[in-house]
């Protein structure tokens, strides 16, 4: 029983020093603002040309009953 109290209280005292840390950090520490470039190379920065999608063809009429595709003109 003892090993398993000092394993936990080292575990304690641990996390108790991390958690510590990490609220110094947290709080009495500024981050030092500065410029910062990266190079692109010239590569990417050329366009790239979008296609625009051609429309689908129209859709035919349906053909007469009696199979024929011209129109029966009444007079």
């Amino acid at each position: 029983m003892p090993t398993i109290v000092r394993f936990l209280t080292t575990l304690v005292v641990l996390a108790a020093l991390v958690g510590a840390a990490m609220f110094y950090l947290a709080n009495f520490v500024t981050p030092r603002d500065r410029e910062m470039s990266a190079r692109i190379p010239a590569s990417d920065l050329d366009p790239v040309p979008i296609v625009k999608p051609t429309p689908p063809p129209p859709a035919e009429p349906p053909p007469d009953e009696d199979g024929s595709d011209e129109a029966v003109s009444e007079e």
